[in-house]
């Protein structure tokens, strides 16, 4: 027990200890420890886990941050300016369009449009069929599809709208409404001989066997066009000529190696699509070299045959060829199961188009009925076996197509202007060699 002395000192010594800020208790606290060992220090935070958590909630930050800023109203892509056909069937709510506009890819997000539709009049959605870019915004969309399938696609300013079967006059007007360029300036930009040639060194395959009658506009892709930044008609062609360049791209080879028509091709792509494509190309290569074997035999015109396999057949998308082989419409009389069938056809009665029912040929494959079609031209009917003389006289395809129709080949007054058509597109005439 401490004397009043000893406690006087040792709380003078404590008050000297505090006064250089030293622990005070240092010394009571070793004295009880008998071991002579040390209190034991605080561990420090792992450095590694203390980044670790920064770095967690930066990313959070940076994300959160993002979903707030992000305008799901705006376009998907400012720089796809191709338009892709969306179906919207009769009866299909604002919810199910919503989805059916993001399935197709031309908004970010169906809830969005769908928000958007509930505020602005949902209730003036119209079902129908439509053609929408993935430059446009939901607002743009939204109104299209409230004007309803027959109304042009609503563009934002700077933007121009370059439409199937467009001339260079129409787009040209387009173009001047939008820009600082005038009409008559850039019509004539699309046959200038030293903007081609620019254009030329610029896409080279694009514009590969470009015809002397032909103008830039013929190569111009259907699509909406960004022309806020445009300054010249130099600026205008290379910006125009940019889409079909990107869309062309993969087909190079088969397109300039075969010599078919590009701007033939940009139509179809348009409107049908590049699978559409593909699957006449590869329905071309498929039966060009029988018909080649046939023309050899026959002496009937190879291009000729493929050019009606394709048109009668709808390019092996009618029922009557993809399920039964008949690339032709051969019609027969013939009842036997598994020989014929019964379908519903056009036929022009003086000139007008009428629906009837027929019966026709079943092939147990495809190059029978080539085969068959190359004997008939030949051969003729049991009334007339010289009916078809006029074709298999024919020199080249212009003539054979226009002796179908003369020989009553077929009833339609058009039918050769489809044919020859089918020819110089495709470029068929290259198999008559």
């Amino acid at each position: 027990m401490q004397s009043r002395k000893e406690r006087h000192q040792h709380e003078i010594k404590n008050a000297e200890a505090i006064e250089k800020g030293l622990d005070p208790f240092a010394d009571t606290m070793n004295s009880g420890n008998k071991s002579g060992n040390p209190r034991k220090k605080r561990k420090k935070p792992n450095r590694l886990i203390l980044l670790l958590l920064l770095l967690v909630i930066v990313i959070g930050l940076f994300f959160g941050l993002k979903v707030l800023l992000t305008d799901n109203t705006a376009a998907l892509d400012p720089n796809d300016t191709t338009f892709k056909t969306v179906k919207i069937p009769s009866g299909s709510t604002p919810s199910q369009m919503a989805k059916a506009l993001q399935k197709q890819k031309v908004i970010k997000s169906s809830e969005a449009f769908y928000k958007y539709s509930l505020k602005h009049g949902a209730e003036d959605l119209q079902a129908g069929t439509y053609k929408i870019s993935p430059s446009q915004t939901v607002q743009l969309i939204f109104k299209q599809m409230t004007l309803g399938p027959n109304a042009g696609p609503q563009l934002g300013k700077g933007y121009v709208l370059v439409a199937t079967g467009q001339d260079r006059s129409a787009i040209a007007k387009n173009v001047a409404s939008e820009t600082k360029l005038s009409q008559d300036k850039v019509n004539k930009a699309f046959s200038d001989k030293s903007i081609i040639a620019k254009m030329k060194a610029k896409y080279p395959d694009l514009l590969k066997n470009m015809s002397s009658k032909s103008s830039l506009a013929d190569y111009v892709y259907p699509a909406a066009y960004d022309l806020n930044k445009v300054t010249d008609v130099t600026d205008l062609m290379t910006k125009l000529l940019a889409t079909s360049d990107k869309q062309l791209k993969s087909y190079y080879k088969d397109l300039n190696k075969d010599g078919i028509n590009k701007p033939a091709v940009i139509t179809l792509m348009a409107t049908s699509g590049k699978s559409e494509f593909e699957h006449r190309l590869a329905f071309v290569n498929k039966i060009a070299p029988y018909a080649q074997t046939l023309s050899k035999k026959y002496g009937i015109l190879a291009s000729i045959s493929i050019a009606q396999a394709a048109h009668e057949s709808n390019w092996d998308n009618s029922k009557l060829s993809s399920k039964y082989n008949n690339y032709f419409g051969v019609k027969t009389q013939d009842e036997t199961a598994g020989k014929s069938v019964v379908l519903e056809t056009t036929e022009y009665v003086d000139g007008k188009p009428e629906t009837q029912k027929a019966r026709f040929a079943v092939y147990s494959n495809w190059k029978d009925s080539m085969k068959e079609h190359a004997e008939t031209l030949v051969n003729g009917n049991t009334w007339n076996p010289n009916q078809f003389q006029d074709v298999l006289d024919a020199k080249n395809y212009k003539e054979a197509a226009k002796a179908l129709y003369k020989d009553s080949y077929a009833t339609d007054v058009n039918y050769p202007k489809l044919i020859i058509n089918l020819v110089e597109t495709w470029n068929l005439q290259r198999f008559d060699k």
